[in-house]
């Protein structure tokens, strides 16, 4: 049912990903998007209290260990907001059902050609209004610090907002996965080393404007970045990474097992 068709295993074997439209109902989404707020409050009480980590500015990014998870904060000091928090499913049980849905992990173990998964790594992108850009960058290279199994890792985005240009949507190089890790920039400060000179590549970008309740799935090593929300609304997405059961999540090194009983007999 949840099978990835010849179709798809053809594009993601050449270009790096495909997309699945339309996988998630409305009521669906309101339950995972009051998930996602939930957790992003959580986060920003916890902040005000004082039960966090101290803030490590790196370049212009703002980072902070808050209730297990690694916060991403906006670059606008006035923008009092997370960009991103990884992991998260501890804070919202909710999250927990999502990376149990097999139309998110069967793909996955489709793509690992493993039957049993865990989960390496959940993280939630938040892009509220004003939200700013992320450069040009590939996963590999940043989880290969920590991955037990980098080359059986595949990893997926759940839109929870429709993602438009105009609202800052991901961007993505077909193709560039075949390279493996590529050049990084060199003149980018600390965290240069993780952007992808895309400079050197003749592919071309493509937006990634999907509606909401829609599933993408990427390689780890395809190029990819955002930019700026310039509308109102808020583009929020839930990204998963799965592997081969038995290995430990990327970040807390944890142990966290997907269930498949929820599959079909």
């Amino acid at each position: 049912m949840y099978e990835v068709t010849a179709a798809e295993r053809d594009q993601f074997e050449k270009l790096g990903f495909f997309t699945r439209p339309g996988q998630f109902s409305a009521t669906e989404l309101e339950e995972i998007r009051a998930a996602a707020e939930s957790a992003h409050q959580r986060v920003l009480e916890a902040a005000e209290r004082g039960e966090s980590g101290e803030v490590d500015q790196v370049d212009n990014q703002k980072y902070q260990d808050v209730l297990g998870s690694t916060i991403k904060w906006e670059w606008d000091d006035d923008l009092r907001a997370v960009r991103s928090m990884e992991p998260v499913f501890q804070l919202e049980k909710r999250l927990g059902a999502v990376i149990d849905d097999p139309r998110l992990w069967k793909p996955c173990a489709d793509i690992i050609g493993c039957s049993e998964l865990s989960l390496f790594s959940d993280k939630l992108n938040v892009k509220r209004p004003g939200g700013a850009p992320f450069p040009w960058h590939q996963e590999g290279p940043y989880w290969a610090y920590g991955a037990e199994d980098l080359e059986r890792v595949v990893t997926l985005i759940l839109y929870l907002d429709d993602a438009t240009v105009d609202n800052g949507c991901l961007w993505i190089i077909p193709g560039t996965h075949r390279y493996g890790a590529l050049e990084s920039l060199k003149d980018r400060g600390t965290l240069g080393r993780l952007y992808t000179d895309v400079d050197r590549l003749e592919e071309k970008p493509l937006a990634m404007d999907l509606p909401a309740g829609s599933v993408a799935y990427f390689h780890r090593d395809i190029v990819h970045g955002s930019q700026t929300n310039r509308t109102d609304q808020n583009r929020r997405a839930y990204l998963l990474a799965y592997q081969p059961s038995g290995l430990r999540q990327w970040r807390n090194r944890e142990h966290r097992e997907i269930r498949t009983d929820s599959l079909p007999a």
